[in-house]
């Protein structure tokens, strides 16, 4: 017995006529009419009056109605109940951020989205210095940089720039007179670690300059308090310097030429994207602007 006949017959029945059931079902009418027959033929009983204005069952056809129609019903259910299920994302996902990004409005992204899909299980894990090292399992993993991204198996997406400054103590600055970008490397500076050189944005491309530093710190927070306390000069996202240099706790150092703006990229493994990390970074992509508003 094949159930397509069975539920073709039904929808017939529920239509009225042949000729609406092949328009509500999206096929030829002797296409429909033919599995009808085939159902006939199967039990080798008539189950259907076709009369020149309406369709009717026979007896049969009615009793066979009764029984297999709320079958049907709930073969539709289950059907769509499944293709639901397909189309919902769910499982575990781990997202990687550096530290100190924008935590509080990624927390807040991250209650959202786990409110949205209630069958997501999301772990968020952070990392120091400028990129991820070692090989951690992650689907999702955003990297705030200045410089090409390492050599990766990954797959990186751009998503926003960040125009970052230069910024000391307000007292170093009286004696800091920065004529050629070359006299940065006189200067100390607070860096996290790897980082050896600044790039600027010259005239014929990018300019690298070599920094000194004997204070290294991967927390934003603890160079912050360190180019306060007069440490050395700090390079800094515009967003995060903005209410230490309002308080006048640090000020933006003139230099000759702007730094390069950094980039936040997202990095994720393979090319074809599972569903779940699709919608998360979807949500995350559609609710950046509440991230670009603190720039």
């Amino acid at each position: 017995m094949k159930l397509d006949n069975l539920n073709l017959f039904v929808k017939t029945l529920q239509s009225g006529s042949v000729t609406q059931a092949a328009k509500d079902l999206k096929m030829a009418k002797s296409s429909l009419s033919r599995h009808l027959s085939d159902l006939e033929k199967e039990f080798n009983i008539r189950l259907l009056d076709r009369r020149p204005r309406n369709l009717a069952a026979t007896e049969a056809g009615q009793l066979l109605f009764d029984q297999v129609a709320p079958l049907m019903e709930g073969l539709d259910e289950v059907s769509n109940f499944m293709e639901h299920w397909r189309e919902q994302p769910r499982g575990a996902l781990t997202m990687l951020l550096p530290m100190e990004f924008f935590n509080e409005d990624m927390g807040q992204l991250a209650i959202e989205f786990m409110e949205k899909y209630k069958d997501i299980h999301l772990t968020i894990n952070h990392y120091s210095g400028q990129f991820p090292e070692g090989h951690q399992p992650c689907d999702l993993s955003f990297v705030v940089h200045d410089r090409p991204l390492p050599p990766s198996d990954m797959i990186a997406r751009s998503l926003m720039s960040l125009p970052q400054d230069i910024y000391v103590n307000p007292r170093c600055a009286i004696n800091m007179s920065i004529q050629d970008l070359h006299q940065l490397s006189e200067q100390k500076a607070i860096v996290q670690s790897g980082e050896r050189d600044w790039h600027f944005r010259g005239q014929e491309g990018v300019i690298s300059v070599p920094i000194s530093s004997r204070f290294t710190m991967n927390s934003e927070q603890m160079r912050i308090v360190g180019a306060v306390r007069g440490m050395g000069m700090i390079k800094l996202p515009r967003y995060v310097a903005e209410h230490q240099v309002r308080i006048g706790a640090l000020q933006k150092l003139p230099i000759p030429w702007p730094l390069e703006a950094l980039t936040v990229s997202v990095m994720y493994p393979g090319r074809v994207m599972p569903r779940k990390s699709r919608a998360l970074l979807e949500f995350i992509q559609d609710n950046i602007g509440r991230l670009r508003s603190q720039i």
